[in-house]
């Protein structure tokens, strides 16, 4: 198994409650990385500046083939957690890279692509039709559709064509809070069925307590064990990608638990996933 990750690096400065720390983020880096240290291969196609390459090269050394497009500026985020629940978190931009444009994208087909923006325009929707036709398996994260840039803070809002694109996901991505915004429901078993009824043939939602994925038919659901906040970010592109590695191994409903139980050993630590042998 191969998994194609698209979006942006980040360079992340999280604080919790009040512990400062600089790490390399990002949807595909959180990702990427979970998937080679599952024993799966990954790809990376992201934007930053030159200068801050290095910052990430963990991901070459680990073993993610990584194609680094040429940026001006690299993304930056802050995220702040004031309170222990993790789903209470607040994110403002420093930096952003260039969007992606059609050049960017891989020439060839791929296995699986994730396209997994960290905000809206990043990866520009109408290029979704055009990956659709690339690959057998296509993921998305509605953070990269919902997480609007406005004088530099992130705010979300509805995605508006939702219904024109969602269907073209086998595999869409949501936690609580983005659920409800995409359909005003508070409960995530319930947002998640309203969300596959406007297209994508699977999604796996997060929340503080647990993963659930629906896939039409059936409501899956495996809790998460004890966590640490700072291990918090990178928790949902984690699970994805855990949970994509443990459906081509296990199918359902193992991939479900399979996806819980590596999100809970990686959010034990800031960083992403590395396999410990706990597993």
């Amino acid at each position: 198994m191969k998994i194609t990750f698209i979006g942006h690096v980040s360079k992340d400065i999280n604080i919790v409650i009040e512990d400062k720390k600089v790490i390399p983020g990002g949807g595909v880096f959180f990702g990427s990385m979970a998937v080679v240290h599952l024993g799966e291969k990954a790809e990376v196609f992201t934007k930053c500046a030159l200068d801050d390459v290095e910052v990430f090269t963990i991901m070459k050394e680990e073993g993610v083939e990584t194609h680094f497009l040429p940026s001006p500026t690299t993304t930056s985020i802050e995220n702040y957690y004031p309170t222990p629940n993790p789903d209470d978190r607040t994110s403002r931009i420093l930096s952003l890279a260039e969007p992606f444009n059609k050049t960017d994208l891989p020439a060839e087909s791929r296995e699986i692509i994730h396209v997994n923006p960290l905000w809206y325009g990043e990866f520009p929707e109408e290029l979704l039709p055009l990956v659709r036709q690339r690959t057998g398996f296509l993921i998305g994260d509605a953070q990269g559709f919902l997480r609007n840039i406005e004088d530099g803070k992130m705010i979300y809002r509805n995605w508006k064509n939702k219904e024109k694109y969602l269907e073209l996901f086998d595999l869409f991505k949501v936690d609580i809070k983005e659920a409800k915004i995409l359909t005003g429901v508070d409960e995530l078993k319930e947002s998640v069925q309203k969300i596959y009824r406007m297209g994508p043939k699977m999604v796996i939602g997060t929340q503080s307590e647990s993963v659930i994925v629906f896939d039409g038919k059936n409501l899956y659901e495996a809790p998460f064990g004890d966590w640490k906040l700072e291990g918090r970010t990178g928790r949902g592109d984690t699970c994805t990608a855990a949970f994509v590695v443990g459906y081509g191994r296990f199918g359902m409903p193992q991939a479900v638990k399979f996806a819980a139980e590596v999100t809970t050993e990686k959010m034990q630590y800031p960083g992403p996933f590395k396999d410990r042998g706990t597993l």
